[in-house]
């Protein structure tokens, strides 16, 4: 992937870094370049994206960094740069934001009339031969030398000096006189990162117990090619042990299942292209697709490896299955459409093997391939209903109808776009960056990291970024609650045909008008009507929990009664209103193990406020409702 660190070193674009640190922000993957002129970048979608512009036409440069920031953009690049301290003020706005400020020594003109094209040309061909390396290194292990053949492959790749090291010395060079340049590095082969005396930058990789990778280039890696070097040491462990290509079919299959979630990671995070290709070499065609669905497996009491080879038998090359890596008892599946093959029909069956152990299945209707996110949002919701329906399976054929069906569209709309502006004006990638904060908000940070493949503190970065452009406070459940009900609202709702003019009293619409609406009145209470009947008057329990934000030690204070009353209360409603409640609160769950968050806790949230009598509190959600506690 091209980096930061790979187009500063180009010399044609002349750039050099001003602010915040370099090392920061050196990683950062660069996918095409885009012009600022006035406020034509806000119809582009700038993630991954230099922002190239001239330091006099900027304006509002606070304001601009921190919309670059939310929006993911790669850079800011001024153009033309005259030198001096003409910049400090941009300077010390980029170190504010901790966003990269690069300088160009070339005019906006030459950026306009190739420079920029030649970034996404870059960025496409590193794309390309990353995904291709990965698929050659997992071929090397069915050739007569597959330790030579990775460590050559890896050597290509990245023009690297390259050794691996056994216990009884040199297994194999690339090239030959690599052990003489790379002798110090071995002496040490402890040290991760050194400098050879010829001025090389070596990394040491481990392979398996006793053998190790040693990497020399001429720059330090970037975080692709780290990630390449990791697989190559994964790819020789395999070929090391005997008998590999007999006795290790499993390991290779191993290696094969960590490509195919890279690949489900990418289509999480909205790279479909990239997924496609790195799929390439071990799936050939199997996202060449327009059209798929999301699958969730529980595998509950069952063992998650049974159901995983079951599944992987009557899917077979049809479908990517991977484990989840947030979930330990999740199997995700995407499944191409395809007319010929039944990927539903399969994992329903799935439960005549397993219903005993009580696994349960959520699907996502069709999705186009980029929006992954949403329809693994979808699927486990469904997953979360799976386990209150009789046939422990919920899969929609076509999207179930939601909360956000029932909203008036015109006042939703425009409440959740008023609500949303400061987001959804930064750029087209506007709506993909609250698909991936809806996902955040969804889940615990960490978990939530794990599943789209980021590191958590920069998914936990996004999420505030998000939230304080807003107004919200992220570690507040009811917070989370209206930032989720927003970005619903804003990629599900259908878009109302005639939006009210700007400054009508049409257009001045809060969430509390939204929420108390009297068709989210109607269905509010068909919603809690389950709960009636009930002798211990669930509804007061659950609306003096949510009351006091979902704490129910202060919830079983106001209603004099213990706290293991409140909480085996909402575990009955949990039933009744075929939704998980408690699933995933501190109190109840480690993080480790911790499941959907605001699936169950949003409906009942909304249903609460909708149905508050005259004079009561309403759940304090932001913004505070007009005229309400």
């Amino acid at each position: 992937m091209l980096s930061l660190r790979d187009v500063t070193a180009i010399p044609e674009y002349g750039l050099a870094p001003q602010g915040p640190d370099p090392a920061i922000a050196a990683d950062r993957e660069v996918h095409r370049a885009l012009i600022l002129s006035g406020s034509q970048w806000m119809g582009s979608d700038i993630s991954q994206a230099l922002i190239v512009s001239d330091a006099g036409e900027l304006q509002a440069v606070d304001r601009l960094l921190g919309a670059l920031a939310v929006g993911r953009a790669a850079a800011l690049v001024l153009a033309d740069f005259p030198g001096g301290d003409a910049v400090t003020w941009i300077r010390d706005a980029a170190t504010r934001h901790r966003f990269p400020l690069l300088t160009s020594t070339r005019p906006l003109s030459a950026w306009r009339s190739g420079l920029a094209r030649r970034v996404a040309d870059l960025a496409a061909d590193r794309a390309r031969r990353h995904a291709a390396t990965l698929g050659d290194l997992i071929a090397q292990l069915d050739t007569a030398d597959p330790v030579g053949g990775v460590t050559r492959a890896l050597a290509q790749a990245l023009r690297a000096e390259v050794v691996l090291r056994g216990p009884e010395g040199i297994v194999t060079a690339t090239p030959p006189t690599a052990p003489l340049t790379l002798a110090s590095v071995m002496q040490r082969p402890d040290r991760p990162l050194q400098t050879t005396p010829t001025g090389l930058f070596a990394g040491t990789v481990p392979v398996g117990a006793d053998h190790v990778l040693i990497v020399a280039t001429d720059e330090p890696l970037g975080r692709a090619d780290r990630n390449l070097t990791g697989h190559a040491a994964t790819t020789l462990a395999f070929a090391l042990a005997p008998h590999h290509r007999e006795a290790d079919t499993a390991s290779v299959t191993t290696a094969v299942r960590g490509i195919r979630l890279s690949a489900f990671q990418l289509l999480m995070t909205g790279n479909a292209t990239h997924a496609q290709r790195v799929l390439a070499g071990i799936a050939p065609g199997l996202l060449d697709v327009e059209t798929t669905r999301v699958f969730i497996v529980d595998c509950a009491r069952a063992d998650r490896e049974a159901v995983m080879a079951d599944v992987e038998r009557r899917l077979d090359r049809n479908a990517l299955a991977v484990r989840c890596p947030a979930f330990h008892q999740h199997i995700i599946i995407v499944a191409p459409q395809h007319p010929e093959h039944d990927s539903e029909g399969e994992l329903r069956s799935l439960r005549q093997t397993f219903g005993s152990s009580g696994v349960t299945v959520g699907g996502s209707p069709v999705h186009p391939l980029a929006g992954i996110g949403q329809a693994y949002g979808e699927a486990a919701d469904a997953l979360a209903r799976a386990a209150h329906h009789p046939e422990r399976t919920v899969i929609s054929a076509t999207r179930t109808p939601t909360l956000v069906d029932v909203l008036p569209a015109v006042p939703a709309h425009t409440w959740a776009e008023a609500f949303l502006r400061p987001i959804l004006a930064t750029s087209r990638s506007g709506s993909q960056i609250l698909e991936s904060t809806a996902l955040a908000v969804e889940f615990r940070t960490s978990a939530a990291a794990r599943v789209i493949g980021v590191h958590r503190n920069t998914v936990a970065r996004r999420v505030n970024q998000v939230c304080a452009a807003v107004g919200l406070d992220p570690e507040r459940t009811l917070d989370r609650i209206v930032l989720s009900l927003a970005i619903q609202i804003v990629s599900s709702l259908p878009q109302p045909p005639a939006p009210p003019a700007p400054h009508s009293p049409e257009a001045d619409v809060s969430l509390h008008d939204v929420l108390t609406h009297q068709q989210v009145r109607i269905w509010a209470d068909q919603m809690l009507r389950p709960l009636a009947d009930d002798r211990r008057d669930l509804v007061r329990t659950l609306r003096t929990w949510v009351l006091a934000e979902f704490n129910a030690d202060a919830a079983a204070a106001h209603l004099g009664i213990a706290t293991k009353t409140v909480r085996s209360h909402i575990r009955a409603a949990e039933p009744l209103l075929r939704r998980d409640l408690i699933t995933g609160l501190p109190q109840d769950r480690d993080e480790e193990d911790d499941d959907q968050r605001l699936s169950g806790l949003r409906p009942l949230t909304i249903a609460l406020y909708a149905t508050t009598a005259p004079g009561a509190p309403y759940p304090a959600l932001t913004p505070r409702p007009r005229g309400g506690s």
